[in-house]
């Protein structure tokens, strides 16, 4: 114990890292554990390169992978070899610029953190999904193709009128898992999976969290799918308990750039604690590939209250997404904005109350109702989009969303919080409204 209050007061000194904390404890009493040491983000570096950023496509996808390896690697190095003269493992990544380092005691803790440099050495963060309210699951009738509520309410079928479907969009799924043996993804599956917990050799799901998600976005049976003509890619960065730590995360968000097909959007339908930056190097790496990220805005936090988003949804570079009820009213449980930093939150919404999508066995469905459910209608509404406009890019995505949306009647609750400007829409319970994706094809 006298080690660590000497630790926690003396790691501040001139020319040497910082402990958060909220480290020390763990480090006491479990003998051994494991910490992220983060240095300084290169992000900014990599976005002012005048030649990157001229570049397009898969030349500059691949460009801003080898600079990203490169200068998190040179920064990494000096942290890697001590650790390891210490006997610690490392594991770096690059799309955030972190080390996971697993094996610290007290005595190493304190030799790690006097090395010179600005890092910190801190616990990992923990993404979550909130807990699920889903009915029994039930066999459908593979004859019924009648549009599922959620996916009527944003119009998706008169896209699929128009022979828009999501053909040639990859969506990128990071969640518990996919049930690839469900009979609505027949042909969804794009190749590209990865489970760094139980090392599954194809894309599955114990908890099911993950195949709901994927069924609103491109199931193509019974209904359940926005954009069933897309295909899949997925990482499980949560485990069956429906969590995931953030070098697990962060594994997944470079997984799913370097491999091919790279998906034009990822689905996170995940999150937790507030104006936690921790995700936002790996957005932006996303962002310079060209992928479209999508959050909920979160239901951990009393969501009566305002500025109760959650990250990474409150974040900038985002489309964070609330939830609507059948009657377009703001589900109970989806939070509001904006976010500590004032940033409008939600920016769209879309439904998330009672919706009907794929179980864990080979055709069954479920009920379900939750905030994380509304982001896979807008990767859908999006896929449908780049569908019919392949050379979109975010602005213009965000932009037809938006200014489309419909716009349910405001209660005296959802004036809670303020608006951003001067009239009722955009807000800070809906965003920018209800997404209409016909409306936003100009249908």
């Amino acid at each position: 114990m006298k080690l660590l209050i000497f630790l926690a007061a003396s790691l501040t000194a001139a020319h040497a890292g910082t402990v958060d904390p909220a480290l020390l404890d763990p480090v006491e009493h479990k003998g051994e554990t494991e910490a992220i040491l983060e240095l300084p983000q290169i992000m900014g570096q990599v976005e002012a390169n005048q030649a990157l950023q001229s570049l397009t496509g898969d030349a500059k996808v691949s460009a801003l992978i080898t600079t990203l390896k490169g200068l998190t690697s040179a920064a990494q190095a000096p942290f890697i070899s001590i650790a390891a003269s210490l006997g610690l493992t490392t594991e770096p990544y690059w799309a955030s610029n972190i080390i996971l380092v697993k094996g610290l005691t007290p005595d190493k803790l304190a030799s790690l953190a006097s090395t010179p440099g600005e890092f910190t050495l801190r616990a990992q963060n923990i993404a979550t999904i909130p807990p699920q309210e889903t009915g029994a699951e039930f066999n459908a009738d593979m004859n019924q193709n009648t549009p599922q509520l959620g996916v009527a309410q944003i119009r998706a079928p008169v896209a699929w009128a128009n022979n828009i479907t999501g053909e040639g969009v990859v969506v990128g799924i990071i969640d518990t898992g996919v049930n690839n043996a469900h009979v609505a993804f027949n042909q969804s599956f794009a190749g590209v999976w990865l489970d760094p917990y139980y090392n599954r050799p194809g894309p599955s799901d114990q908890q099911g969290h993950g195949t709901r998600c994927a069924g609103i976005i491109f199931g193509r049976e019974n209904g359940v799918g926005v954009a069933p003509g897309a295909r899949y890619v997925a990482c499980s960065g949560l485990n069956h308990q429906g969590s995931g730590p953030e070098a697990v995360i962060i594994r997944c968000a470079q997984y799913l750039m370097t491999e091919t097909p790279r998906p034009h959007i990822i689905n996170n339908s995940w999150g937790g604690g507030s104006n936690n930056t921790w995700f936002n190097a790996a957005i932006s790496a996303w962002r310079n590939a060209g992928i479209i990220p999508v959050f909920p805005v979160g239901s951990w936090a009393s969501s009566a209250t305002c500025r109760s988003a959650i990250s990474p949804g409150d974040q900038p570079n985002v489309i964070s997404v609330g939830a609507t009820t059948e009657i377009d009213a703001r589900s109970i449980d989806s939070a509001r904005g904006p976010s500590l930093d004032g940033l409008l939150k939600p920016e769209v919404s879309a439904p998330g109350s009672n919706i009907v999508s794929c179980g864990v066995g080979a055709n069954d469905y479920v009920v379900a109702s939750d905030v994380t459910l509304a982001g896979p209608h807008v990767s859908g509404a999006i896929a449908l989009i780049l569908s019919a406009h392949p050379t979109w890019i975010f602005d213009e995505i965000y932009n037809a969303l938006a200014k489309s949306a419909a716009h349910p009647t405001l209660s005296s609750e959802d004036r809670t919080c303020g608006f951003p400007g001067p009239h009722d829409y955009p807000n800070y319970s809906f965003g920018y409204g209800r997404i209409d994706v016909a409306a936003a094809l100009g249908l």
